[in-house]
């Protein structure tokens, strides 16, 4: 799946993003089950509001982490892809 740099993804409504209680780790909730999340997917999941664009979230994140663009924007569109997958997200235009 092509994920748009213009594009605004919002989580599922069935999904909840939490931080888990015993080991204080950062999952997200969705009815089938519990998917643990690395810090990456967490800070990439935390902005999925519907109103941050893709691009936004690569330039938010780049300079938060003084990473290069095009990893950043490779990593971000890799875990969009999965999440997107698993109908985790939905896409907002």
């Amino acid at each position: 799946m092509t994920i748009a740099l213009q594009t605004r993804p919002v989580l599922a409504p069935n999904l909840r993003l939490q931080t888990d209680r015993v080991s204080g780790e950062p999952v997200l909730l969705y009815p089938e089950g519990v998917l643990e999340l690395n810090a990456t997917a967490h800070e990439i999941i935390r902005r999925c509001d519907g109103a941050t664009t893709v691009e936004a979230m690569v330039a938010e994140l780049t300079r938060e982490y003084d990473a290069p663009i095009e990893e950043v924007r490779a990593d971000v569109l890799e875990c969009l892809r999965e999440l997107s997958g698993r109908n985790f997200i939905l896409s907002q235009p």
